[in-house]
């Protein structure tokens, strides 16, 4: 539901990661692909546990921002009102796409990796998916850091199994997914970019058509 004042009309919306200077939101009637006048700084916001989010089902999460289609304004919002988060509130000028400008899936990449580091640092997991309000159980790929016995792991899973990535192992046709682990460091965790990416470039979208679900580990299942 849009919330209406005197000169604004606000949509929240689902957003995608930024990507070569643009980003996708999904509202409640449609998707659109913009770009952005500070793209550095939204991407500085998003996974990072710092902007507003809206709940979903088995208490997990995802970052929503809202929209004024008039302005073309997306303003993000702090995820919790404390002088220390109000730096997360910000407004970012919208505009058409623009012309891609190197590979799209290396930033996709990296972006991943960071939004890996500071969940981790959060004791959040991630699954990344089919961007909207609507996204679909599968694809997905999932990043973890579990701790057992003493030991920390950094898991990944993805559902179906890519196959012939030269990244993720290779399965039998029947198995429904497919994960990895290794044991947790900066390297680790920072490599859930690739394995994240090589499996989303099998679900044939583009970087801009996926969205991040968040939980906490202990609901973790």
């Amino acid at each position: 539901m849009s919330e209406q004042t005197d000169t604004t009309n606000l949509e929240p919306v689902l957003i995608s990661p930024v990507v070569s200077g643009m980003i996708r939101t999904w509202s409640e009637d449609e998707t659109r692909l913009w770009s952005i006048d500070n793209p550095e700084g939204l991407a500085e916001l998003l996974g990072r546990g710092r902007i507003a989010r809206t709940m979903m089902p088995d208490n997990r999460s995802r970052e929503i921002a809202f929209l004024d289609t008039q302005s073309g304004t997306l303003s993000v919002q702090p995820r919790f009102a404390s002088a220390d988060n109000a730096e997360a509130a910000g407004s970012f000028q919208l505009g058409e796409p623009i012309p891609v400008d190197g590979d799209p899936w290396d930033e996709l990449e990296l972006a991943l990796a960071h939004v890996a580091l500071s969940a981790a640092a959060r004791s959040e997991f991630w699954l990344v998916e089919q961007g909207g309000w609507d996204a679909p159980a599968q694809p997905h790929c999932l990043f973890a850091v579990i701790s057992e016995d003493g030991a920390a792991n950094a898991v990944m899973e993805a559902a179906p199994a890519p196959a012939d990535t030269g990244v993720w192992p290779e399965v039998p046709s029947d198995q429904p997914g497919v994960s990895v682990a290794a044991p947790a460091s900066q390297e680790t965790i920072e490599a859930a970019g690739i394995f994240a990416t090589t499996a989303i470039q099998t679900w044939n979208v583009h970087p801009w058509d996926v969205g991040l679900t968040f939980g906490k580990l202990e609901d973790f299942a």
